[in-house]
């Protein structure tokens, strides 16, 4: 596992709030040893989590742990944050203009930080500051500076006593002189995400699961419609029929990019959308339908520089209904245009495609019908539920039968393809591969032990791995195909992008 950031970044977390409030695409290997790389810098401590995350998710409105998870990523980052966070009784105390204010001293900087009173002792240059009132880790100067005597200046942490007006500072040994050297810290109310989406949720109501009717998760004003009906596939669930396979996955809950999977039965899996490039025309990707105006797919599949790929809704069409996918299926298939695309705006291209999820919608609604249908989205009950290791999900997609290193030369087939994969333990996906990992994806596979074997590979990216929920008898998508170490290989797994994670994004997102 690949994670320098993990260990500074949740020592400064336990830190963090001490006195608040008291008196938180399918890669070959090749490939991604030279792509999934990301340089550090000095200031590691503040590189997963900016103002404008934090800030707003949990300290100017109150947070849930899902919530805290999404900023921080880490299951132990996460939990030291979350211990403090309800050591302040930050998920209680009413957001008041002073308590905001004592949240916020502890963390990012207003004006020039004369209140800053949080634990960054790093200066920009990377240096750790010198201790205010003894000589270690060396001596210190006066340095022309004239100190507030009501400052606190404890330990070794960036304060501005002198009320300077670049902010807080300390001392720091650069190449054996002391000196003044300035602290990188996030300047409270300034949001680091993109202007073009809105980036978090908050306060929302998560839906009940019910068998015969489900509350509604979005507005069908913005969202279109299909969340009712979603996951009762026309041919199958609504005329109380079961398809050839499913029986495998129901039996995985009680006790194949495809490399080694199967055809899949004609109208099994209506929510398949493939994304289609204009010019030169040709597959470009997977996605789902999840309602008739809206489409969900990877982001990878959209945006990666390293591949000088970053296409726009004009580059795009969008097919359903389809089954074969070497013809044109007259008086089946629908073609659809593209009006809007919305990336992820914290889309890591760079190191590990985190959160590589992509909404898009469609010009004009598509009509519903045996070969269209939409796929839900799940709520927190089912993502517990079905989120379980060794339960299987199901993987479509067109993508390559076998793994190659000629982007030229590709294998695809001509029907739709299917694979049954197993959900593998968090702990079993770390240690599989270098890249860093998160909260926001999960793995499955067969390991090299099991007497099975199957991937998704290359043109499956962006579909989805779905799963039925046994007692709604209804499919849920909980993953999104996302990236890979070569397509089947031994040790190695597919990685997914975590939906459940995702769900109120989309929905503010939708929304706005």
């Amino acid at each position: 596992m690949a994670g320098p950031t993990v260990k500074p970044l949740t020592v400064l977390l336990l830190f963090l709030l001490h006195s608040c409030l008291a008196n938180h695409v399918f890669l070959s290997s090749r490939s991604a040893s030279q792509v999934l790389v990301r340089s550090r810098r000095a200031n590691q401590m503040f590189e997963e989590i900016k103002a404008g995350n934090l800030e707003r998710e949990c300290m100017e409105e109150k947070c849930n742990q899902e919530e805290a998870r999404e900023v921080f990523e880490q299951p132990d980052t996460t939990e030291a944050f979350w211990k403090k966070y309800l050591d302040c009784n930050g998920n209680q105390l009413p957001r008041t203009e002073a308590n905001i204010i004592a949240f916020k001293e502890w963390f990012c900087i207003s004006g020039r930080g004369l209140n800053y009173a949080g634990n960054v002792n790093i200066s920009k240059s990377g240096i750790q500051c010198q201790h205010w009132k003894h000589s270690f880790p060396h001596p210190i100067m006066s340095q022309n500076k004239e100190f507030d005597p009501d400052i606190n200046l404890l330990c070794n942490k960036c304060r501005n006593p002198d009320k300077d007006p670049e902010g807080p500072w300390c001392y720091v040994n650069a190449s054996g002189k002391v000196i003044v050297d300035y602290c990188d810290l996030p300047v409270c109310g300034i949001m680091t995400s993109p202007k073009r989406v809105a980036t978090l949720d908050t306060g929302a109501q998560q839906r009940t699961t019910l068998s015969s009717s489900k509350k509604r998760f979005f507005n069908p004003r913005t969202f279109g419609e299909g969340e009712d009906e979603c996951g009762r596939r026309p041919l199958f669930e609504q005329k109380n029929k079961k398809d050839a396979s499913e029986d495998e996955l129901l039996q995985s809950y009680r006790e194949k990019r495809i490399v080694g999977g199967d055809e899949a039965e004609v109208a099994s899996a209506p929510w398949q959308v493939m994304l289609y490039k204009r010019s030169p025309q040709e597959l470009l990707c997977g996605a789902s339908l999840i309602s008739n105006e809206w489409v969900l797919t990877a982001a990878h599949c959209i945006l990666y520089p390293p591949w000088n790929k970053n296409f726009s809704a004009s580059d795009i069409l969008v097919r359903l209904g389809k089954h074969n996918r070497a013809k044109f299926e007259q008086g089946i298939e629908k073609i659809m245009v593209v009006d809007l695309i919305i990336v992820h705006p914290k889309y890591n291209w760079k190191e590990n495609l985190n959160r590589d999820i992509a909404l898009l919608h469609l010009r004009r609604p598509i009509p519903f019908s045996n070969v269209i249908h939409p796929i839900c989205l799940p709520n927190k009950k089912v993502a517990r539920m079905l989120m379980t290791t060794g339960f299987k999900g199901r993987v479509t997609g067109w993508g390559n039968l076998k793994e190659s290193f000629d982007p030229a030369a590709r294998n695809l087939p001509t029907k739709l393809q299917q694979i049954h994969l197993p959900i593998v333990e968090e702990d079993v996906c770390r240690s599989s591969t270098s890249i860093r990992i998160t909260d926001n994806m999960f793995c499955a596979g067969y390991k090299p032990e099991d007497n099975k074997r199957g991937d998704a590979c290359e043109g499956d990216s962006g579909g989805p791995f779905v799963m039925k929920h046994p007692e709604e008898n209804r499919w849920y998508q909980m993953g999104i195909v996302s990236w890979g170490e070569g397509c089947d290989r031994d040790g190695k797994y597919g990685f997914y992008t975590h939906v459940f994670r995702m769900t109120k994004w989309m929905r503010k997102v939708i929304e706005q």
